[in-house]
């Protein structure tokens, strides 16, 4: 059987993304998890949305179809549940290798094509973040899938106003899964309206456009109590408190205006990231609608005073198009000079390399395995009665899905100011824990401190350590990535 590029490219994307959604577990960031999988799991019980739920209810609902399927088939277990909502994604993420291939084979060529496909195929950070649960990534296909049906539009003879219509229907389907991408939308948009060859039919693009956006203020009624209350939530901010976006993190990371900057030159692999800005001018250039756009992205994202990294995801599948089209010219270019094209290499070659590697690591990267794995380990427990989580080390929120439906009584001790009031609460339970989950430095001194005020004694069954992920996090972050030891006992 003769394979074409796109199906190796799509084979090559499913192998490795099929890797991460078995082995890179647990949760890469808080709101994958507890802003993902928590409001997934209330929609999959029946339990209605916060009134002041602001985002749209189509991703949570749809994984929530998934964990519904998941327990119509007998799968009682949280975390093999989370396997298939990991497969789920990496299925989905495969569209992305799709949409970018065909924009570039009908923009450029089959070798700009290839290389765009291969690059969100197997970049280091790309498959790790599909399989998990990010809006900033699942809002990727949408997108493209619109830009696709654009593109279409303009190379071929027939036009198809209903093609615009979904065109249009996509990106709003993308905007409402992440509001911040109408950075990116709104200048695309206006391109289109500007260009000869969308402005005729540009009513009908709005139109699906709009039809999306109408949808989601009607949904907000039975969710807000308000018809656009998304919408409003979103972006009245930008009017109302537009310095507040600037000013205040809230308590997140937050950097200087060129932090993002930074970031992407970090992620493309200096020095080899020199050459994929290059590459990317080149491209954005020629492609102006959609160089623009991402610029405009990317300032409006470095103005804002959250600044978290994962922010840059919905662009990154655009960056690899512009790229893809300008390495093609610096190809040439290099060429025409054997020195320029020997250099041309090595930086391939070294990004070949280093890319592998991380590749290698980060499919296999368990997210927060100290927190996840403890509460997987008493899931699969028949005797769990309550569970004290002592968390000596640092304060975290308890990721307490993992424990399953009917999951016993969690006792969470953060304070040592506390923790006669907390022992007394033990005391007085009508069922009582048996369980203790430790997050300490000084494991033994804290062990031997918790004996004193559980009046039990401790015995050490298992001891979890922190995902080699997590523990470099820890080290380049030590600020907002946190881990340590896990330390699970079982009183006598």
């Amino acid at each position: 059987m003769k394979f074409n590029r796109l199906t190796i490219l799509l084979l090559l994307g499913a192998l490795v993304r099929f890797v991460a959604a078995v082995f890179s577990k647990g949760f890469l960031t808080l709101d994958d998890h507890f802003n993902l999988v928590v409001d997934a799991d209330m929609l999959a019980r029946g339990v209605a949305l916060s009134a002041s739920y602001k985002d749209s209810v189509l991703y949570p609902g749809v994984v929530a179809l998934v964990m519904n399927i998941t327990r119509f088939f007998g799968i009682a277990s949280p975390d093999m549940e989370m396997l298939v909502i990991r497969l789920f994604h990496a299925g989905l993420s495969l569209f992305a290798i799709y949409f970018v291939y065909k924009i570039l084979e009908a923009l450029a060529d089959e070798e700009s094509a290839t290389l765009g496909g291969l690059l969100i195929a197997v970049f280091y950070i790309i498959p790790v973040f599909s399989v998990h649960q990010f809006e900033e990534v699942v809002c990727q296909i949408p997108l493209l899938a619109g830009i696709w049906f654009v593109v279409k539009q303009n190379i071929t003879e027939k036009k198809k106003k209903t093609e615009l219509i979904f065109a249009g229907c996509l990106m709003g389907i993308a905007l409402i899964i992440r509001f911040p991408l109408l950075s990116f939308i709104a200048p695309f948009l206006f391109f289109l309206f500007l260009k000869k060859e969308t402005r005729r039919n540009f009513l009908f693009l709005i139109a699906g456009f709009m039809l999306v956006l109408l949808l989601q203020s009607v949904s907000n009624i039975f969710i807000n109590g308000l018809f656009g209350y998304s919408l409003l939530h979103n972006y009245g901010i930008l009017f109302t408190s537009s310095n507040e976006l600037i000013m205040h993190t809230d308590g997140y990371p937050a950097g200087p205006w060129y932090r993002y900057l930074i970031t992407l030159f970090g992620i493309f692999l200096p020095p080899f990231s020199m050459l994929f800005f290059i590459a990317a001018f080149f491209g954005g250039k020629k492609y102006s609608a959609l160089g623009i756009s991402t610029l405009v992205f990317i300032i409006a994202h470095s103005l804002i005073a959250n600044k978290q990294e994962r922010f840059l995801l919905p662009i990154l599948p655009v960056l690899f198009l512009l790229a893809s089209v300008g390495f093609i010219e610096i190809k040439k270019w290099c060429e025409e000079k054997l020195w320029r094209w020997r250099l041309y290499k090595i930086f391939w070659v070294y990004f070949l390399i280093l890319n592998t590697l991380l590749l290698c690591v980060s499919v296999f990267h368990y997210g927060k395995k100290d927190r996840v794995e403890p509460l997987v380990y008493l899931n699969a427990k028949k005797n769990v009665q309550g569970i004290v989580i002592a968390q000596f080390s640092y304060n975290f929120f308890v990721p307490e899905f993992y424990l399953g439906k009917d999951s016993p009584t969690i006792y969470v001790w953060k304070d040592f100011r506390n923790i006669h009031r907390d022992a007394q609460q033990i005391k007085d339970a009508i069922s009582p824990p048996n369980y203790v989950v430790l997050y300490s430095e000084i494991p033994e001194t804290d062990k031997q401190f918790l004996e004193v005020m559980l009046h039990k004694h401790l015995i050490l069954e298992t001891e979890i350590e922190p995902s080699i992920g997590d523990y470099i996090a820890h080290k380049l972050n030590p600020k907002f990535n946190k881990s340590n030891s896990a330390y699970v006992y079982l009183m006598k």
